[in-house]
């Protein structure tokens, strides 16, 4: 079990105090718009997860063969638009 991997869920984990006292201050019943995931997490009903956002710098970029664009001549329309084909 130690090489277990887990997928990893992006969408907000609220715990069921924070649901119903958001849930109170708003009027709303106090489960109201969530649906449970697990223990004491809840997550709003119908919402997807979001894909983990990229930080820092990856050399796997770089390494995998991207190279720089190749120069292009200077034309008024690209001096105005440089990234026209």
């Amino acid at each position: 079990m130690a090489n277990m991997s887990v997928p990893v869920d992006g969408r907000r984990q609220f715990s069921a105090t924070e649901v119903m006292l958001g849930n109170y201050s708003l009027g709303r019943p106090l489960m109201a718009g969530v649906e449970p995931i697990g223990g004491d997490r809840y997550v709003v009903s119908g919402s997807w997860p979001a894909p983990k956002a990229a930080t820092g710098f990856s050399g796997a970029t770089v390494a995998s063969g991207m190279s720089p664009a190749p120069d292009r001549p200077m034309t008024p329309g690209r001096a105005i638009w440089p990234n026209l084909p």
